[in-house]
């Protein structure tokens, strides 16, 4: 996890492809295809890779949630 300063006494958090495997739990091939599909967007690029802002990696979470309990609500009709 990268924490940046800002504006004097604000700090932002930024995690990197491995933190936010471990910290939603899922792989790395996941965090990737979320970024591809639009459920997740990163802060910025880094190189060749990308940082996640923990609001982001949360709505993500929360939205793939909802979707999930929607489709599952589907197919039980």
């Amino acid at each position: 996890m990268i924490t940046l300063q800002i504006d004097g006494d604000q700090t932002v958090q930024l995690y990197q492809p491995l933190d936010a495997q471990q910290y939603l739990g899922v792989s790395n091939r996941t965090i990737d295809r979320w970024r591809r599909e639009g459920w997740l967007l990163p802060a910025a690029s880094v190189g060749r890779g990308y940082v996640y802002q923990k609001e982001a990696l949360d709505e993500c979470w929360k939205l793939r949630n909802q979707n999930q309990e929607r489709l599952d609500k589907e197919i039980t009709e």
